[in-house]
Formats: structure tokens, C-alpha cells, sequence
């Protein structure tokens, strides 16, 4: 059986792992603010858990990972097909070959997701984004809280590369203009042949200003973008 274990000290009762099990192996101790290991033996090692915990808290015993699936002719004849067998023949995948991968499986599923969202969400798309980038900044751990504005745009340019990087930044009084330099969006449109502006354009855009805007304690509006393929500028009106 698998053994899983929190680190009750380092958990910062985000709750994340409780919601991202399949199998509901966890439980939420509201008074204690932590996760409980409740049904241990539904556990099947997806490790779901401990990728999406920020704090990494939880560690599993048991489980004998591995990234290289592909070892019977049958399974090595259809990687072939693929363009792949050279590769695992030897049994061995490449760092690069393993983030290659990565990336292509992330951009079908968020394609997916920002059509399904699209569809049933509507113009409450910009909302989403905006939503989940402020969550996810609210439950990342802190050992240090940002002096002033300018270090906390240091700090969102730290955490959030090389998903974005975060070029030059201008502010004048209430507004602020962000230059985007490199985005991992932009990679995946120019990838899928698709124009910039579209779905997942917006729902990540305003993922990036809901974390800007969480991290740097300030309320952000947009009020004009403009997006290319080497760099994209945001213009916001900045209230703290």
C-alpha cells in the first residue's frame, strides 16, 4: 500500500490536494487547516497531490516512478509511427524530449479548456482568469512579504518565468505598462497556427493580472493591449 505523509509544518491549508484526488483520500480539518490522510488505501499513486501542492508538503513511499512507459515491440512498433522509437529503444528519454512532450499534451488540454470555458462561461472568461491567477497567488507561500510595488513586480518576473517573461515596466503615477517578452501562450499559438488575441489569450492574460494585481496588494484595469508575435504590452490603471 501506498504510504503518504504531510508535513503539517510546511502545509500552508490550501486545501489544493483535497480537491485535485481522484479518489478523495484526503479530508479537510477546518479547525487545524490541514489536510487529512482519511482513506489511504484508494491512494494509486497518480501523485496528483504532491505536484499541485505549493508548499511541497507531501511525499508517498511505495511508488516506483518512472518516465519511460514504452518497452514491448507492439508498444515500441506504434512509437515508431510516431516518430519516437529511436528515442526509446534505448530506453533512455532526454531531458528536452521529456519537456517537448510536456508541452505539446499541456497546450492540447488548455486549447480544450479555453473552448469549454469559452462555451459555457461566456464573457465571464476575463473573470476566470483574473480569479485564478489572484488564488494562486494567495496560496503560494511567503517568507517574505514585498517592500514596495517595484519588488513585488520582482518578484511576479521571478516566479512566474519562463511561462512569462517579464520584460521592462514603466509606472507613472496610476498607470502601468507591462511588456511581455517571452509567453508560453504566444509559443502554443504560433505552434497551432492560431492568432494571437483568442480564448486562451485572454483567459492567461487575465490570469497574469489577477496574480500581478495579488501579489502587489492593487486593484489593476486594463485598458489596452497590444499583442505581437516577439512581445505584447499591457497599459493598467494601478489604485493602491
Amino acid at each position: 500500500m501506498v504510504t503518504i505523509r504531510v508535513d503539517e509544518k510546511a502545509c500552508v491549508g490550501c486545501a489544493l490536494c483535497v480537491d485535485e484526488c481522484p479518489t478523495d483520500v484526503f479530508t479537510f480539518d477546518e479547525k487545524k487547516r490541514l489536510p487529512v490522510v482519511e482513506k489511504p488505501e484508494m491512494c494509486f499513486g497518480c501523485l496528483s497531490c504532491s505536484k499541485i501542492c505549493p508548499a511541497d508538503a507531501i511525499e508517498h513511499e511505495g511508488i516506483k516512478v518512472s518516465t519511460n512507459f514504452y518497452h514491448d515491440a507492439y508498444a515500441l512498433n506504434m512509437a515508431a509511427k510516431l516518430g519516437l522509437a529511436e528515442e526509446l529503444e534505448t530506453g533512455v528519454t532526454s531531458e528536452e524530449a521529456d519537456r517537448k512532450r510536456a508541452v505539446d499534451d499541456l497546450g492540447i488540454r488548455l486549447l480544450s479548456i479555453a473552448s469549454v470555458l469559452r462555451q459555457t462561461l461566456g464573457n465571464a472568461l476575463p473573470a476566470v482568469g483574473r480569479m485564478a491567477g489572484t488564488t494562486l497567488a494567495a496560496q503560494l507561500p511567503r517568507y517574505q512579504m514585498p517592500a514596495s510595488f517595484d519588488e513585488a513586480i520582482q518578484v511576479v518576473r521571478d516566479s512566474l518565468n519562463p511561462a512569462w517573461i517579464i520584460g521592462e515596466t514603466t509606472r507613472s503615477n496610476e498607470s502601468l505598462k507591462l511588456k511581455v517578452e517571452g509567453c508560453f501562450v504566444r509559443d502554443l499559438c504560433k505552434k497551432e497556427g492560431l492568432e494571437l488575441g483568442g480564448d486562451l489569450c485572454i483567459l492567461f492574460g487575465t490570469y497574469l493580472l489577477g496574480y500581478l494585481g495579488k501579489v502587489t496588494k492593487s486593484r489593476l484595469r486594463l485598458m489596452n493591449t497590444a499583442q505581437g508575435w516577439k512581445e505584447c504590452t499591457y497599459d493598467l490603471e494601478v489604485h493602491t
